[in-house]
């Protein structure tokens, strides 16, 4: 780099770089040799399940077992950082390396991307509820006279329109950490609302129309 020349794009770019590699799917990809389109596929759609299963085991079981609570936690926290940072280099990383390389940037499918990215955000939702729940059950301050449904819609709502109204409306008065949690999902939910979706979506294909 000349001196004088932007160093910012570099600067972040090894950053998530660094980022990436604090990823389970990175070192399964890297000792596997395994670049398919068919293991993100699996890799996506599996840990949709289980986060939707995750939900339904804190909720159901997590008060008699604080391992699974800690299990589910760290391991959500874990998963939505993956996504984060893999959604950061899809969309501003992986063209600039493959160029500083010289080689071409290519994907499968615009609308494979997209189908893919709400797979992710409606998964990052059902962690979050898994985490809310996980929370209040250490916190001593879990009730099941909320349903299980009532904590995965606060949560949605949480994530897809930054509205704490109905996490409030269970938790009560906000404690720090809950105040922070509250704070963090609204901030993904930015990455992957305004940032994430919204520039993915425009790559979809045109439809013809027939008043054209």
């Amino acid at each position: 780099m000349k001196k004088g020349d932007s160093f910012i794009l570099d600067f972040w770019e090894k950053i998530f770089l660094f980022f990436q590699k604090i990823s389970l799917f990175y070192w399964i990809k890297k000792i596997t040799k395994n670049k398919s389109y068919f293991l993100v596929d699996m890799w996506v759609l599996g840990h949709l399940v289980l986060a939707f299963v995750s939900t339904l085991i804190t909720y159901y079981i997590g008060a008699k077992c604080r391992v699974i609570i800690w299990i589910v936690i760290t391991y959500a926290i874990l998963r939505v950082f993956e996504i984060i940072v893999y959604q950061f280099n899809v969309l501003f990383f992986d063209n600039y390396r493959n160029k500083k390389k010289g080689e071409p940037y290519k994907i499968k499918s615009a609308t494979r991307m997209v189908i893919l990215l709400l797979h992710n955000y409606f998964e990052v939702m059902m962690w979050y509820s898994a985490l809310m729940i996980s929370i209040l059950l250490l916190n001593g301050n879990f009730t099941k006279q909320k349903s299980w449904w009532d904590y995965i819609r606060a949560n949605v709502l949480n994530v897809a329109t930054f509205n704490s109204d109905d996490i409030q409306n269970i938790t009560g008065e906000f404690t720090s950490v809950l105040s922070n949690f509250v704070f963090l999902e609204n901030m993904t939910g930015l990455i992957m609302t305004i940032i994430c979706l919204a520039r993915f979506i425009n790559l979809l294909p045109n439809v013809e129309r027939e008043d054209d």
